[in-house]
């Protein structure tokens, strides 16, 4: 299948040209022009591009890519996993904001459906654009109870601040890694009981603290490895192409 056709329709279903980010998005390595299988993983590493190339893909679909708002040269592993990349005839695609926030396979939407969660919204403005979701546990339970059974959903706890409440009812979702005080005064004006997130920051414990939440921490990978494996889902379904996870965990 031709390369463009898939990176047009990605670029068109995930909506990338209307977030601001970090990431530059799309496209990032091209390869010869035709794709056999599809590879996604979480992060443009090099164990990852092996792994891709051993699993016989030539499209590897990242949510952290190689590229960032900043100058950046072709140096010393980033030569290596470009490198990687042209000798393996594997074409690049990251796609970072617009993967939290889909509504349909993101990260913080799939990770909802886990939870099996009732009265889902869009939460957590960003620039413009809302990111996470919030919703209700359709039981509500204690502190301890809730967070075994989000544990048991998503398979990683990296930790759980207790501030808040201790009967958990409301829930917030947002990928990855989040701790910008401004979310957290709004999980506070929200009367979100419990946030759940990825990785764990230092500065995030006296602001849990201040505000009197309640956060469990998934993992930074973990928790952003579902809307890729959804994303995978989506075009194997839309292509008929074979597609593989590629799995290069990290512990944060």
């Amino acid at each position: 299948m031709e390369l463009k056709r898939i990176i047009n329709h990605i670029d068109s279903y995930l909506n990338i040209g209307s977030f601001k980010d970090d990431s530059i998005n799309g496209l990032q390595v091209e390869n010869s022009g035709f794709i056999n299988k599809i590879g996604l993983a979480v992060d443009a590493c090099q164990e990852a591009i092996y792994k891709a190339e051993k699993a016989g893909c030539n499209l590897l679909i990242v949510h952290h890519g190689l590229f960032w708002n900043r100058r950046q040269l072709i140096v010393g592993n980033s030569f290596q996993r470009i490198r990687a990349l042209i000798m393996a005839d594997m074409a690049l695609y990251a796609v970072h904001i617009p993967l939290d926030a889909h509504p349909e396979i993101g990260h913080n939407r799939a990770i909802a459906r886990l939870l099996d969660l009732d009265g889902i919204e869009p939460f957590a403005m960003y620039h413009g654009s809302y990111i996470g979701i919030k919703g209700r546990f359709k039981k509500p339970g204690s502190r301890e109870q809730v967070a075994a059974e989000v544990e048991k959903a998503i398979g990683s706890r990296r930790g759980l601040l207790k501030f808040g409440p201790e009967k958990i009812d409301t829930v917030a979702v947002v990928a990855g890694s989040a701790t910008d005080p401004d979310l957290f005064k709004e999980l506070k004006d929200e009367g979100i009981d419990l946030f759940i997130t990825g990785e764990p920051k230092h500065g995030a414990y006296h602001l849990a603290q201040e505000f009197g939440l309640n956060i469990f921490y998934g993992g930074h990978y973990q928790t952003e490895t579902f809307g890729i494996k959804a994303l995978g889902d989506y075009l194997h379904k839309m292509f008929s192409i074979p597609v593989a996870f590629i799995d290069a965990p990290c512990f944060f």
